[in-house]
């Protein structure tokens, strides 16, 4: 079962998300916080096999919350979802280590759905 913590603040975006990992056909289970201070307070030592985030949150934005969450999650995949497509942020969100960055579409699921794959 592969356990995913997103970090977002849009209770729609959420939802999308679940419905998004609902069409996978892989185990999982979604927890969910609105700001990247509760994520770290949640992500107990290894206890998520993928991060979710997205750059524009309450307490942090941009490559600098990437770069903050790929401390957190040190050796576990970080995937940037967004609101917008950034060619040029999404080149650069790869360049620093996060796995993907998915636009907050239908389209992600697939893109999520090889993410998750590859960790199952």
């Amino acid at each position: 079962m592969t356990r995913v913590l997103l970090v977002e603040d849009h209770v729609t975006d959420v939802l999308l998300l679940r419905e998004l990992l609902s069409l996978m056909d892989v185990a999982w289970t979604l927890e969910d916080v609105p700001t990247f201070a509760e994520a770290a307070g949640r992500w107990p030592g290894g206890a998520f096999d993928l991060l979710v985030v997205d750059l524009n949150l309450p307490d942090g934005q941009g490559l600098e919350l990437l770069t903050r969450a790929l401390e957190l999650a040190a050796g576990v995949p970080v995937v940037v979802m967004s609101g917008h497509q950034h060619p040029g942020l999404a080149a650069q969100a790869v360049q620093l280590g996060a796995r993907g960055y998915v636009i907050k579409d239908l389209e992600a699921a697939e893109h999520l759905h090889d993410i998750v794959a590859q960790l199952t």
